[in-house]
């Protein structure tokens, strides 16, 4: 990889969607809707429905919400933030100078270099959703192990399946993996018997792994006569650890991306040797930003989610890169900074910072009974399980979809009980519940699930006794 790059804009594939922060960010900025509106072309002519009805509804959903749907409404949901992230931040005055999708974030990657056209883009992933859901494969998942990717090869070796195999080395703690559904139950129990944790994931099919060999060909074919142009802002493939070039056969390299890994750990190991110093992910959740850090142990002068799960969400993200310089501070006409300009410029960060904080605060004290009682309804399970989920994301450095209600905790996601003591303990805060007392027995609590239903009856204990 050459050196040529200071700011690095990530694109994340799978997983990287958030309904609330899609439609907060949806409501200030009109780039958002513009970028699904373009989406709507294709889902129009090949469904007869619109993504935009369903992602940008009036209650937003959940990406389990998506993946329950047809299997084209989870890719291109996430796909369409990732165009519509990067659109915003670009006309905010991002310019960066290299551009590295994760998995189905490349596609994304290159329509924001504009080799192609959002509408054309969408076709890209519509067929790529088409070819595998038309292939008759054998059954298989994706999933993630703590652990990094060398022995994460010895504990495939100990399974023998030349169909599970690794899929994405995201860093030194976490490594995915994908293959047939027997061979990764076989492969749970060899982590489970060494204490490594394993989490399956919410995934439409076993990507970058061998079952995806037949729809190579015929993914290629399909998107073959789709238009392309000559790239604007250089490429990165972390799956064909090389830059895209516009001479190439692009419909070929697509398709090999079915059965080849993701080697993003590798590449941000390149770009962190070459001084790369900026890293800024156009896309929800933030789990990319979040490797990057690990990868440079925090030390990154700048890795930015572009869309974070945060109430101020992209507003942050602006702030936080007009900090960092890499944006320009808005101007008033005759070139200089206004009074306030200069005045954000300086502060702007600290104080959406100090709103956040304060934002969780007033939130997590009228999350419980006193809020639920005043708007006249019943704690809902759903919400409360989607928060709970987040809390312990974003404690444990997890993708939230390991944290469905059979994982154990401790045997399969490795948290010990002073963590789970620790981490019940802020859930108990947040929603303005009393402590666990003498009496709790952790052993009971021992799935997210119960976790969740332990939660949710304390909530509605106190929303009767409130009423």
């Amino acid at each position: 990889m050459d050196r040529s790059a200071d700011v690095v804009a990530l694109f994340p594939g799978q997983g990287a969607f958030d309904g609330q922060a899609l439609s907060a960010a949806a409501a200030n900025h009109s780039d958002i809707r513009d970028v699904f509106h373009e989406i709507d072309e294709v889902t129009r002519a090949e469904t007869g429905r619109r993504l935009s009805d369903v992602v940008l509804a009036e209650n937003p959903p959940r990406l389990a919400e998506l993946l329950a749907d047809e299997p084209w409404v989870s890719q291109l949901a996430i796909y369409g933030t990732d165009v519509a992230v990067h659109r915003v931040l670009r006309d905010n005055g991002l310019r960066p100078d290299l551009l590295v999708g994760h998995s189905l974030g490349e596609i994304a990657a290159l329509v924001c270099a504009d080799a192609y056209t959002v509408a054309d883009g969408a076709r890209l992933i519509w067929h790529r959703v088409r070819v595998v859901n038309e292939a008759e494969l054998r059954d298989g998942c994706m999933a993630a192990l703590a652990t990094d990717p060398d022995r994460a090869q010895s504990l495939l070796a100990a399974v023998a399946d030349d169909d599970l195999v690794i899929a994405a080395a995201n860093h030194d703690r976490q490594t995915v993996v994908s293959g047939p559904n027997e061979s990764m139950a076989k492969l749970r129990s060899v982590a489970d018997a060494v204490g490594v944790s394993f989490a399956r994931l919410e995934s439409p099919a076993p990507f970058h792994s061998p079952l995806l060999r037949p729809t190579v060909e015929r993914f290629s074919a399909a998107i073959r006569d789709i238009p392309r142009q000559a790239l604007r802002t250089p490429v990165h493939s972390p799956i064909l650890n090389r830059k895209y070039t516009d001479d190439e056969d692009i419909a070929a390299a697509l398709a090999s991306h079915f059965t080849l890994p993701v080697n993003f750990a590798t590449t941000i190991r390149q770009l962190a040797d070459q001084g790369v110093r900026h890293y800024v992910e156009c896309g929800a959740v933030g789990a990319l930003s979040k490797f990057v850090r690990q990868h440079l142990n925090g030390s990154a002068p700048t890795a930015i989610a572009g869309l974070p799960s945060d109430p101020t969400g992209i507003h942050a993200a602006l702030g936080a890169l007009r900090e960092a310089g890499l944006l320009p501070v808005p101007q008033a006409a005759n070139g200089n900074r206004t009074g306030f300009d200069a005045f954000w410029a300086d502060r702007g960060t600290q104080i959406i910072e100090l709103i956040r904080r304060e934002f969780e605060i007033y939130h997590g004290s009228r999350t419980g009974p006193e809020a639920a009682a005043e708007a006249g309804h019943a704690v809902d399970p759903a919400e409360v399980a989607d928060r709970l989920r987040k809390m312990y994301s974003d404690a444990l450095e997890y993708p939230e979809e390991v944290f469905a209600d059979d994982v154990e905790l401790e045997a399969e996601l490795g948290i010990d009980s002073v963590k789970q003591v620790e981490l019940l303990t802020r859930v108990s805060e947040t929603f303005g519940l009393p402590t666990p007392t003498d009496g709790f027995r952790l052993a009971d609590y021992d799935r997210m699930g119960k976790v969740v239903d332990y939660t949710v009856r304390l909530l509605s204990r106190a929303e009767s006794a409130h009423a």
